[in-house]
């Protein structure tokens, strides 16, 4: 799922082009879907990654804290006006398993609290809109479905080639972990696609931007990893995705999972300078 705030609500998205907008609605729609199918499933645990949260230079950092509390804005209305609030109960139990798994299988996890004792802080734990975009979409369930935060290292800013067999490792335990609790579990990457797909945006134009995005969207759409770790890589140094490492780690867990995956791409589209994709993986009954 996206966290650009075109996709939390396009009425603010300052555009004249009536295609842009019209994509925009569009992927507004797919989250919106998104958001239904992961209401319906009624989870026990949600788990977020995010690349836009509080980040470690190295480790893969879980938000270790019993609350989480944050806002979002759209684009072209900042806060205030434009607030969407969000307010989350953590899972410290979960959280805490899955630290401890993983360290033990020596992955570069670690994990952050804030304000006061690991896990029994009485000030909830900062978000912004790498977190509260995505989950703002499955409000209605936050209430009894409980949140598992992962940020993605600030190296994915310069590495993110070169960590792709590291996410899909952290994959790969990540899923055998899952698997084995008695939950039901949805798991959700927070991902914009490149960032340059306009002159006039903040990064500038590459010719790099259009490749990567159709790449991302047909491993998503075919779970084919060559489509996602060797074309799209071969793009993203230029087209500058935030979302890249996040889709990887995903990757690594459909491959190692026992689970046979159903996939299919809801919307695909960059009507600002950023692209920006829903997706879904559900098991086939």
């Amino acid at each position: 799922m996206p966290h650009g705030g075109i996709a939390l609500d396009p009425r603010y998205f300052n555009t004249t082009n009536a295609t842009a907008k019209a994509q925009a609605w569009l992927v507004h729609a797919a989250a919106e879907q998104v958001g239904r199918q992961i209401e319906d499933l009624n989870p026990d645990s949600i788990i977020l990654s995010t690349p836009h949260g509080i980040a470690a230079p190295e480790d893969f950092i879980f938000y270790y804290s019993p609350k989480g509390s944050g806002f979002a804005d759209t684009d072209n209305c900042a806060c205030p006006p434009c607030c969407y609030n969000l307010s989350v109960v953590m899972d410290t139990n979960g959280t805490k398993k899955l630290f401890s798994t993983l360290k033990t299988e020596k992955e570069k996890v670690s994990y952050l609290s804030a304000f006061g004792p690991p896990g029994n802080e009485d000030t909830p734990f900062p978000l912004r809109w790498g977190e509260v975009v995505p989950l703002y979409f499955t409000r209605s369930i936050l209430s009894r479905s409980k949140v598992i935060v992962l940020s993605q290292p600030s190296r994915r800013y310069t590495d993110s080639v070169e960590m792709i067999p590291e996410l899909r490792h952290l994959g790969k335990n990540l899923v055998r972990i899952l698997h084995s609790q008695p939950k039901k579990i949805v798991f959700i990457v927070s991902a914009d696609l490149a960032h340059t797909h306009l002159k006039s945006g903040p990064y500038g134009f590459s010719t790099a931007a259009e490749p990567f995005d159709k790449a991302c969207g047909a491993w998503a759409a075919t779970q084919d990893s060559d489509k996602l770790v060797v074309e799209a890589a071969s793009y993203v140094d230029k087209a500058l995705s935030c979302g890249f490492t996040g889709l990887v780690m995903l990757d690594g867990m459909l491959k190692a999972s026992s689970v046979n995956w159903e996939s299919r791409l809801l919307a695909n589209f960059h009507p600002s300078y950023y692209g920006m994709m829903l997706a879904s993986f559900l098991p086939r009954q």
